[in-house]
């Protein structure tokens, strides 16, 4: 002990140890009540979705709205960005102006990014028919491939088995045939409106499934 500091007496330290409790006593209790209020309203923040398990952000997008009361969701289209990266593109369907969006954008690292629950209408198809039925936002989920759809631009194995991943997830709660997995050039109206995903390996995503 250093002989220049006097020792403190017996009864002020029994007092701060008591003070530490009392704070300790009370930090406790107040987190208690927290984790119980947080724990009893988890029910009123329900995720966007179903929120897809490998999903690592959900971004939302003002561009969508509710699909009409009796579509029946059958059918995901796959379309490319035309930009540099996610961010990029992200940013595009947050823009109100913009009046574009799709469920999801695959990076090219294969990170997932979702714009608009699932259960709703996104607006990436536009005039579009398929097998007869037109306006297939109403029952579709769009994927959007982060590639400049030049031709030139490879899509990554790790894109690949992200959307195969997505489809994989989404055939657990609908039933989605390997033909109504499609290209946006498959299903614009009119023919040739649109052209993308250039070069996308539908035969190679199907193996993955």
């Amino acid at each position: 002990m250093n002989p220049r500091i006097s020792p403190q007496p017996k009864s002020l330290l029994k007092a701060k140890r008591k003070r530490r409790r009392q704070w300790l006593g009370v930090s406790l209790a107040v987190g208690t009540v927290c984790i119980l209020v947080l724990v009893a309203n988890l029910h009123r923040y329900e995720p966007p979705l179903p929120l897809l398990p490998f999903v690592y952000a959900f971004v939302p997008s003002p561009n969508c709205d509710e699909r009409p009361s009796l579509s029946v969701i059958n059918c995901v289209v796959l379309h490319s960005t035309v930009t540099h990266t996610t961010e990029e593109t992200t940013r595009h369907f947050q823009n109100p102006f913009s009046k574009v969006s799709a469920h999801l954008v695959v990076g090219k690292a294969g990170e997932v990014v979702q714009m608009v629950p699932i259960e709703k209408r996104a607006w990436h198809a536009g005039t579009s028919i398929l097998e007869g039925q037109e306006r297939v936002n109403n029952f579709s989920v769009g994927i959007e491939i982060v590639n400049l759809n030049d031709g030139n631009d490879e899509y990554t194995e790790m894109q690949y088995f992200a959307i195969a991943g997505i489809i994989r997830f989404l055939r657990t709660r609908y039933t989605i045939s390997d033909s109504h997995i499609v290209s946006h050039a498959q299903i614009a109206l009119p023919p040739g409106r649109k052209s993308d995903p250039i070069k996308f390996d539908f035969d190679k995503l199907k193996r993955l499934l």
